[in-house]
């Protein structure tokens, strides 16, 4: 993990050593909608979770010759998600064990993401330019947890598997908070790389764009099983400088 981020930093500096152009700088926010799959080496059933949230940052855009440029960045993103588990009482004790007894689950996690990429901008008239990019992002997650609403206690503690698969013990009761990150059964772990693409519409100062990503590296540390994400991302962004 050091020596990809150490690499992307390497190409950075190099690019930009290489210019003296003009950068334009992007502020911008959009929509996030997340898939995250996980698979295990037991062959069971994958188990896929669907997550939506935003995202809002920077990035600066160095020309480097012709319609080309390179974008460093930084932005930050949170995700949510609500699941209702009275809607299938018998699937999810299924799924996280027979004492499971919680009414619903809200999932929280922020972001902090470094995006690298190469640009190509088209320009078909003075209003109006078309840009595509790709590269990497580099992500440290500070904060994700399960926040589990109305249950009761057990005798013997609550059967929980978070995200799918994961077992641990809740003896509290109506509402127990679960730490995905830094509790002591941890089931993520806070790095992340991502590869991807976008393109986006140029009108005026105004840049509509899409793009996906789709992660590199494994972010579950639960032996056994391999989680990764793709992400959607639709966004706005207000350009500032030259162009």
């Amino acid at each position: 993990m050091k020596k990809l981020f150490a690499s992307a930093a390497v190409v950075a500096a190099l690019l930009l050593a290489a210019t003296e152009a003009k950068a334009q700088l992007y502020v911008g926010v959009g929509f996030l909608n997340s898939t995250e799959i996980t698979r295990y080496t037991n062959n069971d059933p994958k188990f896929t979770e669907n997550m939506g949230g935003f995202y809002v940052g920077a990035s600066y855009n160095f020309n480097l010759v012709g319609g080309l440029g390179f974008a460093p960045g930084f932005y930050l993103d949170g995700l949510f998600q609500t699941v209702n588990y009275k809607e299938d009482p018998l699937h999810y004790q299924k799924t996280f064990g027979p004492g499971f007894s919680f009414s619903n689950g809200i999932y929280r996690e922020l972001g902090l993401n470094i995006p690298l990429n190469l640009t190509y901008k088209f320009e078909i008239n003075e209003n109006v330019k078309i840009a595509i990019y790709g590269g990497v992002v580099g992500q440290f997650v500070p904060l994700a947890h399960t926040t589990y609403r109305e249950g009761v206690i057990t005798p013997v503690g609550i059967v929980v598997g978070p995200r799918g698969g994961r077992v641990f013990y809740a003896t509290k009761g109506d509402t127990y908070k679960y730490d995905h990150l830094w509790s002591s059964n941890a089931d993520m772990r806070p790095f992340n790389m991502y590869a991807g693409g976008g393109v986006a519409v140029q009108l005026g100062d105004i840049q509509i764009m899409v793009g996906y990503d789709h992660s590199l590296l494994n972010v579950s540390r639960i032996e056994g099983e391999r989680t990764g994400r793709s992400q959607i991302k639709v966004g706005v962004n207000f350009t500032i400088g030259e162009d």
